[in-house]
């Protein structure tokens, strides 16, 4: 195979492939280009048209293989009459185990003045099993041409990469000097084809590869994860946020923060936020609170909680201090604006110090003698706070004062009710006490007792109190009894003021309201008994508080 097949008459020619790169305002056939299976001569004409590949051209362009200037290489000096004769080349040669006897005698040589026409072109058949694919379509050797099979379709290789096969030399042939010499008679060895079925799996498997790699791509997601502000990039073909961190061994649990949630569909791009949370014990102005921070330092958790750190004094710590997972524990005292009211004018302290006294002295007032605040001195200033200090000055008083006794009355069930003895009498005790009598910021106040000291303990007085159920006969109680007891069994007496008279010393008023007249000492001794009952029927032997008991005598 010597030649590629012609182009002229058929609407212009297509490069040529092989060694030597032509002209590009060439467009006619190559030169010399027998029927493949023709016996060439060196009659030229046997190989149709006569060569004139730049008849076009203008009149400055030089025809590169005019007779002038380019030496013919088939000339019979240089060939001979047959350049490809049985000892260089002869189609028996390929046996019929590579061609058919006449591969292309089906070739009616009509319509293209080459012979070479797609639609007349038989395909070749090969004798070996390799090259059997029936469905090796004919016009496939429509591109061959002096270089093999480069543009052949269903050769997945072009064919100029396999070294052409060239025929024996001739003995006394000299080598072409023409830019298509030799290359133009080599021969490539023939490439086994893939036939239909073998292009369908190859384009399924090849399908099957591009849809993972697309599968693959389209669920792939490219994910940004921060953890504890530490962020990575991530690829997961998780469908959640979740299921995205576990793929990472990232674990969390209730206390810790996770943005978005976890049941988040996961999306490519995204970014996910974790913060883990952290146990801490912290006392903030004296006071302790246990709560879980989210934050990696002492400031930045201080912050989280709403505590203003501007200004504020760290113990043992400070702001920049790491907090881990496990938690901390740590103080402070934050920056505090108080209010102090002292000598009648005001003086305001921005303060982190834990006690008023601290305060006191980093405001510059001093406390004298009986001087005090409104607080306690150890306690701990809080924000806007006003504190009073009071000037104190004045003197102490030292006075004795009774002690009141106190009464203890004891049931006696052999006394009838209502009636009061007296077993053991009172005796108030003495104490000495200290008063002060001070001013405050100008204003004198009220003594104020300031210390007590006891001289002598009081008496309790003892009395004992009648439990006996009362006679229901007025007439059989002890009056003898009382009457002694008030008047001394006399009828006719009259206490020392005149105010009550008789024997059981009734007053005119009193007695009035019985239904007596005249005065109780001049009635007989047995209206005044009569009218003793009476009185003891209305209101009982309480009318007699000191001498009743003895009715019941």
């Amino acid at each position: 195979m010597s030649g590629s097949r012609s182009t002229r008459d058929t609407g212009g020619g297509g490069p040529i492939q092989g060694a030597s790169a032509w002209p590009s305002s060439f467009t006619g056939p190559a030169r010399y280009s027998p029927p493949f299976n023709s016996d060439a001569t060196e009659d030229p004409s046997a190989y149709g048209e006569a060569y004139a590949p730049y008849a076009g051209a203008g009149s400055d362009y030089v025809d590169p293989y005019a007779a002038e200037a380019y030496a013919d290489p088939y000339a019979t000096e240089s060939y001979s009459t047959e350049p490809y004769g049985a000892e260089a080349y002869a189609p028996e040669s390929y046996g019929a185990e590579t061609y058919s006897a006449e591969p292309y005698a089906a070739a009616p040589y009509e319509g293209d003045p080459y012979g070479y026409a797609a639609a007349d072109y038989a395909k070749p058949e090969f004798a070996s099993s390799a090259y059997l694919d029936e469905s090796y379509p004919a016009h496939e050797f429509e591109n061959f041409n002096s270089t093999g099979y480069a543009n052949a379709p269903g050769y997945d290789v072009d064919v100029a990469e396999t070294p052409p096969v060239e025929p024996p030399a001739i003995p006394g042939q000299r080598e072409p000097e023409s830019p298509r010499g030799r290359a133009a008679q080599r021969h490539p060895a023939p490439r086994r084809k893939v036939g239909w079925a073998g292009r369908t799996v190859q384009g399924v498997v090849l399908a099957s590869l591009l849809g993972g790699v697309t599968v693959y791509v389209a669920f792939e997601k490219t994910v940004n994860v921060s953890v504890d502000g530490s962020v990575r990039q991530i690829h997961s073909f998780a469908s959640t946020v979740g299921a995205a961190l576990a793929s990472d061994d990232i674990t969390t649990g209730s206390h810790d923060l996770v943005s978005p949630v976890t049941s988040t569909t996961l999306a490519d791009n995204s970014t996910i936020t974790v913060k883990y949370g952290r146990p801490v014990n912290i006392t903030v102005n004296g006071t302790a609170e246990h709560a879980w921070v989210h934050s990696p330092t002492v400031g930045a958790a201080l912050q989280e909680l709403g505590v203003r750190i501007q200004g504020a004094r760290f113990m043992s710590v400070n702001a920049d201090t790491p907090i881990g997972r496990s938690g901390a524990a740590f103080s402070v005292f934050t920056l505090r604006h108080v209010t102090f009211l002292v000598d009648g004018k005001t003086d305001q302290l921005d303060t982190t110090d834990a006690t008023v006294q601290q305060a006191l002295n980093d405001a510059g007032i001093a406390m004298h003698n009986q001087d005090t605040a409104s607080v306690p001195m150890n306690a701990i200033p809080t924000d806007g706070e006003t504190i009073s200090i009071m000037r104190i000055t004045g003197t102490t008083e030292v006075k004795q004062v009774s002690i009141p006794y106190t009464v203890t009355k004891e049931s006696d069930p052999s006394s009838y009710l209502g009636s009061t003895t007296v077993v053991t009498s009172g005796q108030d005790g003495v104490a000495q006490v200290t008063y002060a009598l001070q001013i405050i910021n100008g204003v004198k106040q009220s003594p104020k007792e300031i210390s007590r000291t006891v001289i002598k303990q009081p008496v309790a007085e003892v009395d004992k109190v009648g439990a006996k159920a009362l006679p229901t006969n007025v007439s059989s109680l002890n009056w003898a009894a009382l009457a002694q007891c008030e008047s001394g069994g006399n009828p006719q007496s009259v206490d020392a003021s005149g105010t009550y008279y008789g024997l059981y010393q009734f007053s005119v008023s009193t007695w009035d309201s019985l239904g007596g007249s005249g005065l109780p000492s001049q009635a007989s001794a047995a209206e005044q008994t009569s009218l003793a009952e009476l009185l003891y029927q209305r209101d009982g032997a309480g009318q007699w508080p000191v001498c009743g008991h003895n009715l019941f005598s």
